[in-house]
C-alpha cells in the first residue's frame, strides 16, 4: 500500500450532511400523539341519537343550539338549562343582543314530541322564526321518496 492510499482511507474529513431520519422519526411519533388526542377531544361532546330524514342539510348562519337529552335535560349551546324558563330567558337576552338569531333544536330519538313543541312554542313566542330541527341525513329514505 503507497503512503498516499492509506492517508486517504485514514482521512474521515468534516461531515456535510444532516441525518433526517431522527427527525423524521419525531415528527412521526407528534404525528400519532395529535391523531390520537384530537379523537378524545371530540368524544366529550353530548351524544344524542338524532332521527335521519331525507331533507335534513346543514346551516350556514351562526346559530344557537337547543338539545333535549334522552333524560329529558335541556342544554343551551352546550350548557346545562335547570329548565324551560331559564332556557327562555337565556334565549331571550340571546335575541336582545342579536335580533337576527337562528335556533337549532336537536332532540333525541327517545324525547317526547311535546317537549319538541315546547321548545317550538317558546322560540316562537321569542319571535324567532328561523329555526331548524337537527336530524341526520337518510339517503336510503331520500331514495323511496323518488
Amino acid at each position: 500500500m503507497s503512503k498516499a492510499e492509506f492517508h486517504d482511507k485514514e482521512e474521515t474529513g468534516i461531515i456535510s450532511q444532516i441525518n433526517v431520519t431522527p427527525l423524521v422519526d419525531i415528527m412521526l411519533v407528534l404525528l400519532i400523539i395529535f391523531m390520537l388526542v384530537s379523537t378524545f377531544v371530540t368524544k366529550e361532546a353530548i351524544e344524542v341519537d338524532l332521527p335521519q330524514a331525507a331533507t335534513g342539510k346543514e346551516t350556514e348562519r351562526k346559530t344557537i343550539s337547543i338539545l333535549i337529552s334522552k333524560e329529558g335535560d335541556y342544554y343551551l349551546s352546550g350548557s346545562k338549562k335547570e329548565n324551560v324558563e331559564a332556557l327562555g330567558s337565556e334565549i331571550k337576552y340571546l335575541r336582545s343582543e342579536n335580533p337576527e338569531i337562528q335556533v337549532i333544536i336537536a332532540a333525541d330519538r327517545a324525547v317526547q314530541h311535546g317537549k319538541v313543541v315546547d321548545i317550538i312554542d317558546l322560540i316562537r313566542q321569542l319571535d324567532i322564526y328561523d329555526f331548524a330541527i337537527n336530524v341526520e341525513y337518510d339517503e336510503e329514505a331520500l331514495k323511496q321518496l323518488q
